[in-house]
């Protein structure tokens, strides 16, 4: 990388001029190589001059403060410097010296922002008539072109595309893509990068000396770091600090004057963001708020500290709730900087959002509550109760009764609960619409509707398994009206006397005898009459909720599909 010069010979210093003249103009570059950080625009210059190739037209884009209008006046230096050697200016000449001060004839710099409109525009093109007084050619500098109008853009449309031979037009903007497309296609673009932070240090440094400055460790990098990549805008905080702080200023008078934080401070902020001490983040933020800081200024400071944060730790190793947590909480910093923008009490919205960033620590991940080892730990859950009726159980058996308990365990991942309500309901429709048509019985509810389905782990349900298996309607009765117990010499089954019958029949026995071969003998116990519940009429029973919603949704379907016709009668029939 070239060295830039240090001290332009032909501008007087700050202490011999009569009237002050800020840094940024008394260090502007006046040759190429002084433009920091912009070498591939300059050797691109530099050699469409030596090879006579150039264009009637440049746009030079960029951020502010990297160099663009200071290019486009070098570049106006060299092609109309009468002495120039090899596409460099000789900054000797009056020519040099007028086009630098913006007082040649030949040169004329315009604001794209105060000079917008047609009629400025227009008054420009008769100038381009004009044959240049002095150099070989006339030059017009738009600054913020993408400040004119779209009338002015078009007006000067004809004018890019078919320029007299004298003429150099170039174009400067940080917003290209409001530069009309017609306009754009007849210029030579160039992109203007942001300047290096080491660039801005070292630039720096060699203004320091010339002005006979001994800043302290640290001032100039937080100046490049505040400048993010603009030259000019470093150059103002540089002058300012001087100023403020004489010829030794440090990192805390440039904070004095810019309304940050020191790094203590913000260190110990974020400390306490990072322990969840709310209490005392809200102490913290109070205490500097009342100092003077604005909100934004702190939401930018703290934005940069989590950036450090992460580079550091992603070069130290850190794990996934280290990483999580930084991502995170610059997340919430970078929304809080939107909301900024439209609401006034910063200071509220930036206290909340350190709060928020105080509490990530205590969040847990989502795949450590579906891990196996989170499932282990949890233990063993009990099922939940699909009885529609457990007063009516209780009444019935005399206890409460609850189906075995599931164990969860890393062999034994977690069961999806099921669904209920009109969940439950649409869930078993749209598995079972298919049975249902073939059929032709809209309302016809499988034994899952009546009876939900066992894991078949435990012995009981093992056995209502096997009573499924013989009569669709046993297990539900045992659930109503029985109780499964394990006595001392083998099982008991207390039974209403509907049950008790129903267990009578021969093809019950048989499969009670199969289960008693392999668990042990059952004793079936009849229970008093005056324990039975009242007995129940198919008109009057009272459905579970789940039937009652299939049977509703099948209605409505019906009533949508209106009366079945004969011919559909019949073809069902067939």
């Amino acid at each position: 990388m070239k060295e830039t010069s240090p001290t332009p010979p032909s501008v007087p210093s700050a202490a011999t001029s009569d009237r002050y003249e800020v840094i940024a103009r008394r260090y502007r570059p006046r040759k190429f190589d002084d433009v920091v950080g912009q070498e591939p625009v300059a050797e691109a210059l530099r050699q469409a001059i030596l090879q006579n190739r150039l264009a009637h037209a440049y746009l030079f884009c960029g951020p502010r403060g990297v160099g663009k209008t200071s290019m486009a006046r070098i570049f106006a230096r060299t092609l109309q410097c009468p002495d120039g050697e090899n596409a460099v200016p000789c900054d000797q000449c009056a020519t040099c010296e007028q086009i630098f001060r913006g007082e040649d004839s030949d040169v004329t710099e315009m604001d794209g922002a105060s000079h917008r409109g047609i009629d400025d525009i227009r008054s420009l093109i008769e100038h381009v008539q004009y044959a240049p007084s002095l150099g070989p050619y006339r030059i017009f500098i738009i600054d913020e072109v993408h400040m004119l109008t779209r009338e002015a853009f078009n007006s000067l449309l004809k004018t890019l595309e078919e320029p007299p031979p004298h003429v150099k037009f170039i174009f400067a903007t940080t917003e290209p893509e409001r530069v009309i497309p017609t306009v754009l296609s007849r210029c030579q673009r160039f992109d203007f990068a942001s300047i290096s932070r080491e660039d801005i240090v070292r630039r720096l440094g060699q203004i320091c000396q010339q002005e006979g400055a001994d800043p302290q460790p640290g001032l100039l990098e937080n100046i490049a770091s505040l400048a993010d990549g603009g030259m000019r805008d470093a150059q103002s905080l540089l002058d300012q600090v001087l100023s403020f702080a004489g010829d030794q200023p440090g990192p805390d008078d440039l904070d004095r004057i810019t309304g940050r934080i020191s790094s203590e401070t913000l260190s110990e902020l974020l400390s306490a963001v990072d322990s969840g001490d709310l209490s005392a983040v809200v102490e913290g933020v109070t205490a500097i708020f009342a100092g003077g800081t604005e909100a934004s200024v702190l939401t930018d400071q703290i934005a940069e500290a989590l950036r450090q944060r992460l580079h550091i730790g992603v070069g130290d190793g850190w794990g996934d709730e280290d990483l999580e947590a930084n991502l995170l909480a610059q997340e919430i910093i970078q929304e809080t900087r939107q909301k900024l923008r439209r609401q006034d009490r910063g200071d509220l919205l930036l206290e909340l959002a350190l709060m928020r960033m105080g509490t990530l620590r205590s969040l847990v991940p989502i795949r450590s509550l579906t891990s196996p080892e989170m499932g282990a730990a949890a233990g063993s859950i009990s099922r939940i109760d699909s009885d529609p009726h457990p007063d009516r159980r209780e009444a019935t058996v005399g206890a409460e009764t609850r189906l075995p308990e599931a164990t969860i365990s890393a062999e034994q991942p977690a069961q999806k609960l099921p669904a209920r309500g009109a969940a439950a309901a649409r869930e078993a429709l749209r598995q079972r619409e298919g049975d249902a048509r073939s059929s032709g019985v809209a309302s016809a509810i499988s034994k899952t509707d009546m009876d939900p389905a066992t894991d078949g782990n435990s012995p009981e349900d093992q056995l209502i398994d096997l009573l499924r298996t013989v009569d669709k309607l046993l297990p539900r009765m045992i659930r109503l009206g029985g109780k499964i117990t394990r006595a001392d010499d083998g099982w008991q089954l207390q039974a209403t006397s509907e049950l008790y019958q129903a267990l009578a029949k021969d093809d019950v026995r048989k499969v009670l005898n199969s289960w008693q071969r392999k668990h042990g003998s059952i004793e079936i116990e009849e229970l008093p009459a005056e324990a039975d519940p009242a007995p129940e009429s198919s008109g009057s029973a009272e459905r579970p909720e789940i039937v009652g919603q299939a049977a509703d949704i099948f209605s409505s379907e019906a009533k949508n599909r209106g009366p079945i016709r004969d011919e559909d009668r019949v073809q069902g029939n067939n």
